[in-house]
């Protein structure tokens, strides 16, 4: 019993850690703000679309532009103004790279892709986006690897998750409203499957969110070292 009460900590604490990020597909022109997001398994990235039907598709390394069977695809999603009302979550599975690119016809060619866990050297988004020139790009109508849920606004807590001028992104644990629970637990593929910092879901809420693993840690912890 007391086992499973130490694992019952070890889960509310890994979910207490999850942070979220904050992607936007297509508010400057065609890009992904930020390009770059540092995240641990656990942590969701949510794409927030702007007016251009773009896509947040994944692909290799080695075939920009072009999907992976099974990998993670938002479909096209549209907005007349502002950000659309829908937004596409995903989760990190593991720390592998995850290349992802708008399928649009000429975006990815554009340079429209970020990387979530790049590699220092080598495999770099600047080196993917040279690759992706001259591809046409495409992406499948049908939704893998994360949900089409309900777009939670993430405008002016922008700041929050670009952490340098070269659009990179980190996040400290939140727990926030849009975090991992909103995102689909479905794994992507093995070639590089995986998911950032929900900023305005704001303090009061995360706040709020942290008292429910506090308030189930308590009797757990209180019979543990009984």
């Amino acid at each position: 019993m007391r086992s499973y009460a130490l694992l019952s900590l070890g889960a509310l604490a890994t979910i207490a850690r999850s942070a979220t990020f904050d992607v936007d597909a297509g508010e400057h022109g065609f890009s992904y703000v930020p390009d770059t997001v540092k995240a641990a398994v656990g942590d969701t990235i949510n794409v927030h679309f702007y007016p251009g039907d773009h896509s947040a598709t994944q692909s290799t390394f080695g075939s920009p532009c072009s999907p992976i069977a099974n990998g993670i695809n938002s479909g096209f999603v549209n907005s007349d103004s502002g950000q659309a009302s829908q937004m596409f979550s995903f989760k990190v599975n593991n720390t592998d790279p995850i290349y992802m690119y708008c399928g649009q016809v000429g975006h990815c060619a554009a340079g429209m892709a970020f990387v979530v866990n790049p590699p220092a050297t080598g495999d770099t988004l600047e080196a993917y986006q040279k690759a992706a020139s001259g591809k046409s790009g495409s992406a499948p109508s049908a939704v893998n690897g994360g949900v089409l849920i309900a777009n939670v606004d993430n405008d002016d807590d922008n700041s929050s998750s670009s952490s340098s001028a070269s659009g990179s992104a980190t996040a400290t644990a939140t727990g926030s409203s849009t975090g991992s629970a909103a995102a689909a637990s479905t794994t992507a593929a093995s070639s590089g499957s995986g998911g950032a910092y929900g900023g305005s879901s704001g303090s009061s809420a995360a706040s709020n969110f942290g008292l429910v693993p506090m308030m189930l840690l308590a009797p757990l912890a209180a019979y543990f070292f009984s």
